[in-house]
């Protein structure tokens, strides 16, 4: 479908879990205190409604394990919030912090794109750079990822392209071997290794799966030995998957948007095959 290695291609939901190591570097360099840091208090020329005592409560943590307890969960018909809603109002900030609460922050995990949403514009306000000049002057130039596209704007402008990061397939291999390697690239600890470690661990659990900080948990079963990789996903098949055991990172673009997708087919029928002990 007239890809190769040099073009670019939209990564989706797999985004999130750039946010969550921009997040851990903003943590690092100081411009963010801690996960514990509550998030209204990021902005104060809002008004929000909608159970604000519980809202206050909220942290910077609960963005990243979807714990927010927002009423927003993408596999849930009757949530009051909706990302297909949010994606064509003014301001997705508003949107989302308006939302009624569904459970106390730290609750139930609920896979909700608004939370990195709104993580995303902490990390703007708490660097007083964009998400996608942050990424370049940090992550991307350690990486020595040049070549993307990222519009980072929460507002009705992205409802098409919904703030995602756009990326060859090589340099996401990159972002799956910086985290195989406790952070280290080249050498340069870019990420330390306890966020790497705590990105990685399970703290929630979200639509019947281990999550960890804007990361998944995730098992293939290949020839009758059964896998647990570390993941980053995307709607249309988007997979960076991390196999610690093996030393092996594999990274899959598609585009079976809203629909199967044979990724981990590929995965678990061709590739993990090969590393099976005979």
């Amino acid at each position: 479908y007239e890809y190769d290695k040099t073009k670019l291609h939209e990564l989706r939901s797999t985004t999130k879990s750039y946010i969550s190591a921009l997040a851990g570097i903003a943590i690092d360099k100081g411009y963010i205190k801690s996960v514990n840091e509550k998030i209204l208090p990021y902005f104060p020329e809002y008004t929000f409604s909608n159970n604000l005592e519980a809202k206050n409560q909220i942290t910077i943590e609960n963005l990243l394990t979807n714990q927010s307890g927002l009423d927003c969960d993408i596999y849930n018909p009757k949530a009051v919030g909706n990302e297909s809603i949010m994606s064509y109002e003014n301001d997705w900030i508003q949107y989302s912090l308006d939302l009624p609460m569904k459970d106390s922050a730290g609750g139930i995990g609920q896979y909700c794109s608004s939370n990195p949403i709104i993580l995303g514009r902490i990390i703007e306000k708490a660097t007083k750079m964009t998400v996608p000049e942050f990424a370049r002057q940090t992550l991307f130039k350690d990486l020595g990822i040049n070549n993307f596209i990222w519009n980072f704007r929460p507002d009705k402008s992205s409802a098409e392209t919904f703030c995602q990061v756009n990326l060859r397939p090589r340099d996401m291999a990159k972002f799956g071997l910086l985290y195989l390697n406790n952070g280290v690239w080249n050498g340069k600890q870019v990420i330390s290794k306890e966020w790497v470690e705590q990105s990685l661990a399970k703290h929630s659990i979200v639509a019947g799966l281990d999550y960890g900080y804007l990361w998944w948990t995730k098992y293939l079963d290949a020839e009758g030995v059964r896998y647990y990789g570390k993941l980053a996903q995307g709607n249309g098949g988007q997979k960076n998957y991390i196999f610690k055991e093996l030393n092996l990172v594999t990274v899959i673009t598609a585009g079976h948007y809203n629909m199967q997708s044979s990724s981990n087919e590929i995965n678990a029928k061709y590739i993990l095959p090969a590393f099976n002990r005979k």
